[in-house]
């Protein structure tokens, strides 16, 4: 599972999701025009076989109007912190895991408690 985080998510959060996921990469590090917009980033996702991890309901508009792929998991979450934003994900491995190996659905929620 290739996940693809957007830029409203920290950079640090690939090494600690690395072990879990195929491959965690961040939209800063990505060889399109920087700072990235929200279009280019789903054209990467998509062209490279990325699920994008992000907080921006801008994705989920984008997704609904252009269906997946690629897919979104649209973190509804609000402040945390990093450290406990990482630990929801990886909380939830097992249902990203099944909602990317499915034909389902395009967009899953993960919400804060």
């Amino acid at each position: 599972m290739k996940l693809l985080l957007d830029e409203n998510l920290s950079w640090r959060m690939i090494k600690k999701l690395t072990p879990y996921f195929t491959e965690v990469v961040h939209a800063s590090e990505l060889k399109i025009i920087q700072p990235a917009n929200d279009i280019s980033i789903w054209n990467y996702a998509k062209k490279n076989g990325f699920t994008i991890l992000s907080k921006d309901d801008d994705f989920e508009k984008i997704v609904l109007l252009k269906k997946a792929p690629p897919k979104l998991i649209y973190l509804k979450t609000y402040n945390l912190d990093t450290k406990k934003l990482v630990d929801l994900i990886i909380e939830n491995k097992d249902k990203i895991t099944e909602f990317i190996d499915s034909d389902e659905n395009d967009i899953f929620e993960i919400y804060s408690n």
